[in-house]
């Protein structure tokens, strides 16, 4: 039987899924139309998870959440009041970006407080090695392949990937390097991540399918360690008579004397040092953060009916380790594989009730 629709009902059909995908899209990004958090607030959740860092915390939760507010703000006001569509509004909206540097030693939170803000805002999130990419023409990832990157890290959704937050990690390190008994000048990387990070209108290739994707909303954080940039900002704080600590007073010119482009750490208008952790900090990060790796082998032996009990001169012990090694909160786990190793092993099955460590126990497993 051979039905002929009538122009009318492909018209209010056509209506209706185009008002169907409007309120998918509405739906997707509905937590950034009606973000409200406050600095403080933000702040007040990210201490929940990432330890020390007072000020820098402060900083970035201040940058973080005027930046999502303001494009809350101008969605709502052409989405919802005015009725426009999004993808129009998303390619005209204008909004002051406040990408991030966080300068820092390994270890010291630099990715995981990008990680959480992230989490804490709703949006996507990806993190980009930039030691692994290179021009075009030679060995390596480019950086198209962080809209990509992106994209997946939105489930495809080419709307909420605008609104993401992308971190560069290690951004330091694109300066100069051999490879193929060439120089390859990392500045061709730094001048191709330039109009990423300021804004830019994009198209990403997926099969057959082109899909647009602009930069102009999408927050970039980008961290390095950045070595020896203490004694550039020093020396330039001795001649120009500044006193303080050099923390607060870093600017774009000593990165550029540290061999950055100038044009690329002007896109980062918000610096922030972090510090070293300190063994209280990551004795706190055991103890206190909502994301402790003491915490996940608790559970895990706890599931074998082991109750983990460490006293405070093992958590000492544990975390002087860490200082020691340099690695910072990514070490802490490593050096609790190592002490709880042979128990993990052994013990499920054949024992339950406490397991005790203290100071000399962490002392005998890290031998």
């Amino acid at each position: 039987m051979y039905y002929s629709m009538s122009q009318q009902s492909r018209q209010r059909i056509e209506e209706k899924i185009a008002e169907l995908k409007r309120q998918q899209v509405l739906e997707a990004v509905e937590h950034i139309i009606e973000f409200n958090s406050t600095p403080s607030e933000l702040k007040k959740e990210m201490d929940k998870f990432v330890i020390g860092q007072k000020k820098g915390k402060k900083i970035i939760a201040t940058a973080i959440a005027f930046h999502y507010k303001r494009l809350g703000t101008a969605l709502k006001e052409a989405v919802i009041q005015k009725g426009e569509d999004i993808d129009e509004v998303l390619k005209t909206t204008r909004t002051p970006k406040a990408n991030i540097l966080i300068v820092g030693p390994t270890g010291c939170g630099k990715t995981y407080t990008a990680e959480i803000a992230s989490m804490l805002v709703g949006v996507p999130f990806a993190v980009e090695d930039l030691t692994k990419f290179s021009e075009v023409g030679y060995v390596g990832m480019e950086t198209g392949d962080i809209l990509v990157d992106l994209l997946i890290a939105a489930d495809g959704n080419s709307h909420v990937a605008q609104m993401g937050i992308v971190y560069l990690d290690e951004i330091d390190k694109i300066l100069t390097e051999t490879l193929a008994f060439k120089d390859v000048s990392g500045k061709g990387v730094q001048k191709g991540l330039l109009k990423l990070v300021e804004g830019m209108d994009n198209i990403v290739k997926m099969g057959k399918e082109r899909i647009h994707l602009s930069t102009k909303h999408v927050l970039f954080i980008a961290g390095g360690v950045f070595e020896d940039i203490e004694s550039i900002v020093k020396k330039r704080m001795a001649k120009q008579g500044l006193l303080g600590n050099w923390k607060d007073h870093l600017m774009a010119e000593d990165l550029v004397k540290f061999g950055m482009e100038r044009q690329l750490m002007g896109r980062f208008p918000v610096k922030v040092v972090y510090d070293q952790l300190t063994i209280q900090d990551l004795k706190n990060i055991m103890t206190k953060s909502e994301d402790s790796p003491l915490k996940a082998y608790v559970n895990d032996l706890k599931a074998w009916d082991i109750d983990l009990v460490l006293t405070d001169d093992a958590l000492t012990e544990i975390s002087r380790r860490a200082e020691q090694e340099g690695t910072g909160a990514r070490g802490l786990t490593s050096i609790l594989h190592r002490v709880l190793f042979e128990d993990m092993y052994s013990l499920p099955g054949n024992y339950t009730g406490e397991l005790v460590m203290d100071e000399m126990y962490v002392r005998s497993r890290l031998r």
